[in-house]
C-alpha cells in the first residue's frame, strides 16, 4: 500500500491538472488567431453609413425638372469639408437617412468657343527689305487723335528710290501692322488672307514687335503654305497662321516680313485669346499668398481641387513678378516631406494704362489634383512690398445620385477614411452614353453646417486600419493573451502545489 503524499499517485493528478490547461492556451489562441485575422466587414458596403456620422451637412433642393435621376456640382466648402482622398466621404441621405445610390460625373466635353478674330490695318513698308532680316531704317508715322496709323513714311529716302528704280521682283517684302483696334489685348496669332497662284505657294514668314517702330524684336515665325486644289476655286491645303509669342502691351506695332517670292497681302487678321470669363462651367476662387521664405509664397486651397488656370494678382501698379510654379505631389498632403512638382512658369504685372489696370492673363493648368502650391520669385526681381494673392480656376466635381425615397435630402461630408461607395456611372444611369449625365437636372445645395460627428467604434477603428497595422495589432493581441493564458496557468498550478504541500 502506497504511503500518503508518496509521488507515484501524484504524478497522474499532476498531468491531469496540466492537460487541461495546455489544451485551453491552443484554444484560446487558436480563437483569437481566428478572429483578429477574420476579413473585417467590406469597407466598400459600410453597415453604420449614418447621417450623425459625418462632420457637415447640407440640404440639397431637387431640380423643379423633376426625375428620379439628378446631379449636383460640389461647391469649395464642401470639397474643403472631405476628410477622405478623393471626396469619398461624400454621401447623400433621404428623409429616412438612408444614403442613396451615386456616382461620379464624367467631365463634361470641351466646349471652346472659338478664337475672336479682329482686322488689323496694314502698311506697305517703305524701302527695301533686306534678305537678313536686318533692323529696319527708323519710320515716320502719321497718327491719328486716337494712335491710329494713317501713314508711314521711311527716314531712309535713298532706300525707298533705290527700290523704285529697282525692276526686279522683290524677294522679301514687309507690312507695318497696326495694333490700335485691339486696345489693351494682344493677339495670340495672326492669320493671313493672299491671292493664290495657279501653281502654288511656299513662304517664309516673320514677325517682330515695337513700342515706338524704332527697335524691333521677334515674337513668331512659320512657313505659308498654298497647295492649289482639283480646280482653280479651291485649296488642297493652306496653311495661313503664324502662332505669337512674348508680346507685352508695351508692344504697339507688329512687322510682318514674308521672303521666298511674290507674295499679293490682302489682309491680316488678329486672333485673340478667349477670356476666362468665356471658360463656361468653372468655379473660381482668390487666395492671399502666405509667405514661404524671402522670395516664395505658398497657395493652400483647403481642398484638392482639379485647378486648370492660375492668376496672379499683383497688389502693386507697374510691377512685374517673374514666378516659377509648383505644387504639393498629390496624395502626400500635410506630409513635410512630400516633394514639390514644377507646373510652369509665369510672369505677373500689373499696369496703370488710360485710366484702367491692366494685369497678366490666367495661366493654364493641367487640371491635376493639387491643394498646395508654391510660388518662387525670380532671383534677378526684387521682393514686391505687399504679397500677391492668385486666382484659381476649377471644374467642381459633380456627383449623379438616384432620388430614392422621401425628400428632404441632405448632403453630408467630412468623415475620417470614409468607404468609397460611388458605383460606375452606367449602374446608376441606365443606357448611359459619353456626357449624357450632363442632361439630367441639376440639385442645389445649400449652406453647409458644421455638426458633432458621433463618435468611431472599435470596429470602424478596425476597418479603417491599413493593412500592416492590423497585422501588428494582431500580434500585439496574441502576445497578450498568451501571457495572460501562461498567468493564469501559472496562478493555478501555484495553487494546486499549496495544496499539495499542505497536505504533506
Amino acid at each position: 500500500m502506497a504511503l500518503r503524499g508518496s509521488p507515484a499517485p501524484l504524478l497522474p493528478a499532476r498531468g491531469r491538472s496540466l492537460g487541461r490547461p495546455k489544451r485551453l492556451v491552443v484554444a484560446t489562441l487558436a480563437a483569437l488567431a481566428g478572429v483578429l485575422a477574420a476579413p473585417l466587414p467590406s469597407r466598400s458596403q459600410p453597415a453604420n453609413d449614418a447621417l450623425n456620422r459625418y462632420a457637415a451637412t447640407a440640404p440639397l433642393a431637387l431640380s423643379a425638372a423633376g426625375g428620379g435621376l439628378q446631379r449636383v456640382a460640389l461647391p469649395l466648402a464642401v470639397l474643403q469639408a472631405s476628410r477622405s482622398a478623393a471626396w469619398a466621404d461624400v454621401r447623400i441621405f433621404n428623409a429616412a437617412g438612408e444614403p442613396v445610390p451615386l456616382a461620379w460625373a464624367g467631365a463634361p466635353a470641351a466646349d471652346t468657343p472659338p478664337p475672336r478674330e479682329v482686322a488689323l490695318p496694314r502698311f506697305d513698308w517703305p524701302g527695301a527689305v533686306d534678305g537678313a532680316a536686318s533692323a529696319p531704317a527708323p519710320l515716320t508715322l502719321r497718327l491719328r487723335a486716337d494712335g491710329a496709323v494713317l501713314d508711314v513714311q521711311s527716314g531712309a529716302a535713298v532706300a525707298a528710290s533705290a527700290a523704285a528704280s529697282d525692276p526686279a521682283a522683290p524677294t522679301a517684302r514687309a507690312w507695318l501692322l497696326d495694333l490700335q483696334p485691339l486696345g489693351r489685348e494682344r493677339p495670340a496669332a495672326l492669320r493671313l488672307a493672299w491671292a493664290a497662284p495657279a501653281q502654288g505657294l511656299e513662304r517664309r514668314a516673320a514677325v517682330q514687335a515695337s513700342a515706338d517702330a524704332q527697335s524691333w524684336e521677334d515674337v513668331g515665325i512659320a512657313t505659308l503654305v498654298d497647295v492649289p486644289g482639283a480646280d482653280a476655286a479651291s485649296a488642297a491645303l493652306r496653311q495661313p497662321r503664324i502662332a505669337l509669342s512674348g508680346l507685352t502691351p508695351q508692344h504697339r506695332y507688329l512687322r510682318l516680313v514674308v521672303r521666298g517670292g511674290v507674295f499679293n497681302l490682302q489682309g491680316v487678321v488678329a486672333e485673340l485669346a478667349v477670356p476666362v470669363a468665356a471658360e463656361a462651367g468653372l468655379d473660381s476662387a482668390r487666395f492671399t499668398l502666405q509667405a514661404d521664405g524671402e522670395r516664395a509664397w505658398r497657395l493652400d486651397a483647403g481642398a484638392l481641387l482639379p485647378a486648370s488656370l492660375l492668376q496672379v494678382n499683383l497688389a502693386e501698379d507697374n510691377a512685374v513678378a517673374p514666378l516659377r510654379v509648383l505644387r504639393r505631389a498629390e496624395g502626400r498632403v500635410g506630409r513635410g516631406d512630400a516633394p514639390w512638382l514644377p507646373v510652369a512658369l509665369l510672369t505677373a504685372y500689373r499696369f496703370q494704362r488710360d485710366g484702367s489696370t491692366l494685369q497678366a492673363p490666367a495661366q493654364p493648368l493641367d487640371g491635376a489634383l493639387a491643394r498646395q502650391w508654391r510660388l518662387e520669385l525670380d532671383a534677378r526681381v526684387p521682393p514686391p512690398a505687399a504679397p500677391p494673392q492668385a486666382t484659381l480656376w476649377w471644374r467642381a466635381p459633380q456627383v449623379v445620385f438616384a432620388a430614392r425615397g422621401g425628400a428632404p435630402f441632405t448632403l453630408a461630408v467630412g468623415r475620417e477614411k470614409a468607404a468609397a461607395v460611388a458605383l460606375p456611372l452606367p449602374t446608376v444611369l441606365p443606357g448611359w452614353e459619353a456626357g449624357a449625365e450632363h442632361r439630367l437636372p441639376v440639385a442645389t445645395v445649400g449652406a453647409l453646417a458644421a455638426q458633432s460627428a458621433a463618435p468611431r467604434g472599435v470596429l470602424d477603428s478596425l476597418r479603417d486600419a491599413p493593412a500592416d497595422q492590423r497585422r501588428q495589432w494582431l500580434l500585439w493581441g496574441l502576445l497578450v493573451a498568451a501571457v495572460g493564458v501562461l498567468g493564469g496557468l501559472a496562478w493555478r498550478l501555484g495553487r494546486e502545489m499549496k495544496g499539495k504541500d499542505g497536505e504533506g
